[in-house]
């Protein structure tokens, strides 16, 4: 009887051992799946780094970039996460949902490059949207092209900023009518205290969704008579086809929640946010791009393909009003296995005409879906753009709101400032005359000089233009070994003259001084390499 007694004992307390190490199983395995599953292997400041003898190779465009960044945020820590992922397979994956509700859309202005060429122009949801091109989609999500000052604020690390004052938030708030509350601001700053969540991301990510002067979603006053006193700041829930759906299913959503007030509906949202940086999804890039957990792909916030680009330009611009830019930031950036040579560059249209011009804006400028409408997204400083339409009258908000094309659509952006003190878009001259030369910008064409024949058979440094009745050396900035193109051979050139190895003749000399002070200096070397990366533009 006793061995019976002892053998259901240890029976017992076997299965109770099984029981545990079950448990313990789960749970251990439930983090693998939620955090990211690869690894942040390198580290770049301005200080210091531990990139490997071979990190150009095996990434190339990112080092230059980075170099740029740190020396001008010596602050600022940048990790570079490598996913694991490959690039044709992380694209391919991006690009689906075809003809049933795709990954990532573009509004319906943007030109026919950014629409995908299956899908055509059938729009989605409220009806401003439309599948996003494959070469839309490479281009946004290339991390060399926002490795910049404008778009850099997509990669910080979500984690609350300790730095960041109650007051500095009701500051930011109070720009914003339907945030300008005491309660509403206590709510932002309490839920980034309890979720360890910077407060400024939360104003950025409801501006996102509800535009600088808010929607039915943050009224409270319902929608055809239903759902009145309900709030849904983050449009959770909000889908379907048509304005209708979208609007209604977000309140349902709202009034099953219990966010009866703004201040349950932003904690609410938020704590679902929590969701996605527990998750490893802990920057904006990776809440767009989910690139760093599995199941890949999914789970992804928004379909907007530039949803992380916007929020981080209200982020920087906010850190800027506050005066804290000089901070210590950490930047998470991806990396992927066999990435192209170079960044990927914006699908682009050859027959848009109008005046050419470049973005004067520091941390980038805004680009309206109308004269008066809201944001679409932000164009980064420096980027070159055609006004296809001036406009002849100030808006309503002062500003003079030119129709422009841009690589990342159409719209309309402000030209001047509202005091007149500052130009906004800089119109970039199309050619010069000077001496016997005509001096064009890189990527000018033969139709940049109205009435121009190219007599020679390459458009490039050295060529001969003939134009009313006189002939002139063209010399295209950049353009050092006269192929027409920017390329690394340009600045090896350039650096071959600086250095004594190689000499120019006077036509070449000038198309080297990129900077147009009358030598070649290093700062030449370095505008041609960021007009390959695309870092910055030359303009004559």
């Amino acid at each position: 009887m006793q061995r019976k007694i002892n053998f259901n004992f240890h029976k017992r307390n076997l299965c109770i051992l099984i029981l545990f190490v079950m448990i313990y199983s789960m749970f251990s395995f439930i983090p693998q799946l939620m955090n990211k599953t690869y690894a942040a292997t390198y580290t770049y400041k301005n200080s210091s780094n531990n990139l490997p003898s071979n990190f150009d190779t095996t990434y190339p465009g990112y080092k230059t970039l980075l170099q740029s960044l740190a020396k001008a945020h010596p602050n600022w820590t940048f990790k570079l996460y490598e996913t694991g992922q490959d690039w044709e397979t992380v694209i391919n994956s991006e690009y689906q949902g075809h003809g049933g509700s795709p990954k990532n859309v573009v509004p319906s202005s943007y030109s026919n490059a950014w629409v995908c060429s299956i899908c055509g122009r059938k729009e989605q949801d409220t009806g401003v949207w439309v599948c996003a091109s494959r070469g839309a989609i490479e281009h946004t999500m290339d991390p060399r092209n926002s490795l910049n000052d404008a778009n850099i604020f997509q990669y910080l690390l979500l984690s609350n900023d300790k730095n960041i004052t109650k007051a500095q938030v009701k500051t930011m708030a109070s720009k914003i009518s339907y945030l300008n509350t005491d309660e509403i601001v206590t709510a932002i700053y309490d839920a980034a205290q309890e979720l360890n969540i910077n407060p400024f991301y939360i104003i950025g990510k409801i501006l996102q969704e509800q535009g600088s002067n808010g929607s039915v979603m943050c009224a409270g006053k319902g929608y055809k008579g239903q759902y009145v006193g309900y709030y849904n700041l983050f449009n959770v829930g909000s889908s379907g086809q048509g304005e209708s759906n979208v609007i209604l299913n977000g309140l349902s959503y709202a009034k099953k929640q219990g966010w009866n007030t703004p201040k349950k509906s932003i904690i609410g949202g938020i704590g679902l946010v929590k969701n996605y940086i527990n998750r490893g999804q802990d920057t904006l890039y990776y809440q767009k791009f989910n690139v760093t957990y599995s199941p890949y792909y999914v789970n992804q916030y928004a379909q907007n393909l530039f949803d992380s680009q916007s929020i981080a330009s209200t982020l920087k611009s906010a850190y800027k009003d506050a005066n804290l830019l000089s901070g210590s930031f950490t930047f998470e950036i991806p990396l992927y296995k066999n990435m192209p040579k170079s960044a990927v560059k914006s699908p682009t249209v050859t027959s848009v005409s109008g005046e050419q011009a470049y973005v004067n804006a520091n941390g980038g400028l805004a680009l309206h879906s109308s004269a008066e409408g809201p944001t679409i997204t932000y164009v980064s400083e420096g980027t070159q753009i055609v006004i296809t339409k001036r406009a002849t009258e100030k808006s309503s908000n002062g500003y003079y709101m030119d129709q422009v094309y841009t690589p990342v659509g159409t719209g309309y952006m402000a030209r001047e400032a509202k005091d007149g003190s500052k130009t906004y878009l800089v119109v970039i001259k199309q050619y010069q005359i000077k001496d016997s030369n005509i001096i064009v910008a890189p990527d000018a064409t033969i139709k940049t000089i109205t009435g121009g024949k190219n007599t020679s058979s390459v458009f490039g440094t050295g060529a001969k233009i003939s134009l009313e009745g006189k002939t002139y050396n063209l010399v295209m900035l950049g353009d050092v070994n006269g192929d027409g193109k920017i390329s690394p051979a340009d600045y090896v050139k350039v650096k071959n003259k600086i250095t004594g190895a190689s000499s120019m003749n006077a036509v070449t000399e000038k198309a080297a001084d990129v900077n147009k002070d009358g030598k070649i200096s290093p700062a030449d070397y370095v505008k041609i390499k960021n007009q390959i990366t695309g870092a910055s533009k030359i303009t004559i």
